[in-house]
């Protein structure tokens, strides 16, 4: 029997000045607008990027906001760009990978719509203004957010830092095909460095000063978002691992 040839990395990226756009310029502009908008001490800008409307309850404002609604189109274009990637990969393992994460990002949209409640309580003006409602989403939950904020937290520093800087010139081709493209570390750096500035700004205004308060790390998980977004995209897209045929 043959011997079977051993697949062979391929990675046609984008131009440099292109990928610096994406992994720079975008979060940069994206993320740090949205904090200097929501910090500007400007009512209606605060509330284009998290609502304070008295007719929403306490907990839900924020889910109706710029902030909230980024999240969600980030998650819906990666369940798109994960089902191209079943149309496109062939491999068995591959093909496992992205159910898993299509499984994973369809459940964090159900989580980020809180399984569409608000939503439909929104359209049959179910709410009592101001009341605070019972969560039914389970990473909102004090302890749960907490746990999945410090995994989210480390993971994002070892995948797509560390792992970016130890892999992409790696001897074994699997681990330079899963390698992040080194510039995630720069929208790592930029995502850590304005949620710093958001929590700064957010001990400088008076308590209750607008909807996102205690919920600063919403900035940083668009960012989180955002990352897992690029990086599904240059996997699926931009790089090939097969053999020849």
């Amino acid at each position: 029997m043959p011997e079977q040839e051993p697949r062979r990395l391929a990675i046609r990226w984008p131009s440099l000045r292109r990928r610096l756009l994406l992994y720079g310029a975008v979060p940069f502009v994206v993320l740090g607008g949205l904090v200097a908008m929501y910090y500007s001490g400007n009512p209606v800008l605060r509330n284009l990027v998290s609502p304070d409307a008295p007719s929403i309850p306490d907990d839900l404002r924020r889910e109706f906001g710029l902030l909230e609604s980024l999240q969600i189109v980030c998650l819906v274009a990666l369940a798109g760009v994960t089902v191209a990637g079943l149309r496109r990969k062939r491999n068995l393992a591959r093909r496992a990978a992205l159910w898993a994460l299509l499984i994973g990002t369809l459940w964090m949209i159900c989580e980020e719509t809180d399984y569409g409640c608000h939503y439909l309580d929104l359209l049959r003006g179910d709410w009592v203004a101001g009341e605070s409602l019972e969560q039914t989403n389970i990473h909102s939950i004090g302890y749960v957010r907490v746990v999945l904020q410090n995994l989210a937290l480390f993971g994002t520093f070892i995948f797509f830092g560390a792992f970016a800087i130890v892999f992409h010139r790696s001897p074994n081709t699997a681990l330079r095909y899963l390698a992040p493209d080194r510039l995630s570390v720069l929208a790592v750096l930029l995502v850590t460095a304005i949620q710093e500035i958001a929590w700064k700004a957010a001990s400088r205004v008076p308590p209750g000063y607008g909807s996102l308060d205690g919920h600063e790390t919403e900035f940083a998980e668009l960012g989180l978002y955002y990352l897992v977004l690029l990086y599904a995209i240059d996997v699926i897209f931009w790089r090939s691992y097969e053999r020849p045929a």
